[in-house]
């Protein structure tokens, strides 16, 4: 049985009856967590997301709970518990680091409900959130709501934290969902402690709960940022002019990388590729700046190539698109304030269509500038042969004057 551990043949190796049994599933190699949760940043920021259900506070040490709390606050990943006998406030979570980032407050006065009918319900912040939405049209969500099983287990909780956006509620006044942004990252509680009954007996809710944890864990790990990133800065309403590509590079431990070279590729379609080398930023570690001017409309693809001491740590990929006339024709309202600027500068006048026969019928009689160009010789200007004439006249009697003062012949 799983709670006798494993290999009784040799003592050293199985389990105690007193000690929680780790199962690793989906590892990428036999070596992936054989020592159980990480306990050091290069082993546990690779993760994205950390999901916690019905696990107290004693399963972590000290030095793992504040692991997991620079996980999320540092490297930027998401943090998500679930609710059950030995979650939230059961699972003494409350002035600990994990608590600290948790979007709710763990009062010791509420106790774990096993009892009753759950039903969930969408606040205005969840309506207005479209993972925390399975169907298209509002009428068709609140059927969905209508028709979604009881749940019988949740954690009271009374309280959410400043800046948390409480997304779904149980009987219409308890905080049932609530998430929050945690310094880089992300952390979310869901209350409910049998979410598994949701997808009993139907399978229609069996896609739904489905679907729910797909796009609850996108939102979890939408933002989460890798090692080496590579993202384009542009001036939304300058887009024809140039780009700064940005490269952010870190560690293993996710701590900036310095001393590392940038090279940088940017194609458009067929094209060869540009060349160009990041600079690191003044202010910020492990930042690398370039600066790419677009030449003509259309999409750009930009390669980041990352090594140190050359050996290739990984490279990147990223694209964007320009187009020269998006300005052009970001408004087709006619700009009044500026054609009458225009004209006052120039000397002209703003005519409105409904005018427009009339200012034909007095255009002959209107005084405009013309301007014509006339290419003539030097020479032929009035005056400039005399004064040329005169100059030769007073280089020589000045050469001679100097001749004669010095004796020369």
């Amino acid at each position: 049985p799983l709670y006798r551990g494993y290999d009784p043949d040799d003592p050293s190796l199985a389990e105690q009856y007193d000690q929680p049994v780790l199962v690793r599933l989906n590892t990428r190699d036999q070596d992936e967590l054989s020592d159980g949760f990480p306990t050091e940043a290069k082993d546990l920021y690779p993760y994205h997301a950390i999901l916690l259900d019905d696990v107290e506070a004693s399963f972590f040490t000290q030095d793992q709970m504040e692991l997991i709390r620079k996980f999320v606050a540092e490297r930027g990943g998401g943090l998500m518990m679930l609710g059950g006998g030995e979650s939230l406030e059961r699972g003494v979570y409350d002035r600990t680091p994990i608590g600290a980032l948790l979007p709710v407050y763990l009062d010791k006065t509420v106790e774990a409900s096993t009892s009753g009918s759950v039903r969930l319900s969408l606040t205005r912040e969840g309506w207005l959130e479209p993972w925390a939405r399975l169907r298209d049209h509002e009428q068709a969500e609140k059927d969905r709501l209508a028709d979604m099983p009881a749940f019988r287990v949740m954690n009271q909780i009374n309280r959410a934290k400043p800046g948390s956006r409480v997304v779904a509620t149980a009987n219409e006044d308890t905080p049932a969902l609530v998430v929050q942004s945690y310094g880089r990252g992300r952390s979310g509680v869901l209350t409910v402690g049998d979410v598994w009954r949701w997808g009993l007996g139907r399978p229609d809710h069996t896609v739904d709960r489905d679907k729910f944890w797909r796009q609850t864990l996108r939102w979890l790990v939408a933002d989460v940022p890798e090692r080496l990133d590579l993202t384009v800065e542009q001036a939304e309403d300058q887009p024809d002019q140039a780009v700064v590509l940005r490269v952010e590079t870190r560690d293993r431990d996710f701590t900036p990388l310095d001393n590392v070279t940038v090279a940088l590729e940017v194609s458009q379609g067929q094209d060869d590729p540009v060349t160009l080398q990041a600079e690191p930023d003044l202010n910020e570690r492990g930042v690398y700046r370039a600066l790419f001017r677009p030449r003509a409309s259309g999409a750009y693809m930009a390669k980041a190539m990352i090594s140190q001491g050359g050996e290739l740590l990984g490279t990147v990929e990223t694209g964007w698109t320009v187009d020269f006339e998006a300005r052009e024709f970001q408004s087709v309202q006619v700009n009044q304030a500026l054609l009458k600027e225009l004209a006052q500068k120039t000397g002209g006048q703003v005519v409105q269509a409904r005018d427009l026969d009339k200012f034909i019928k007095a255009l002959p009689a209107k005084t405009a500038p013309i301007t014509e160009t006339l290419i003539r010789p030097l020479w032929d200007l009035p005056g400039v042969l005399p004064l040329l004439f005169g100059l030769v006249l007073v280089c020589f009697a000045v050469e001679w004057t100097l001749r004669r003062w010095r004796g020369l012949p």
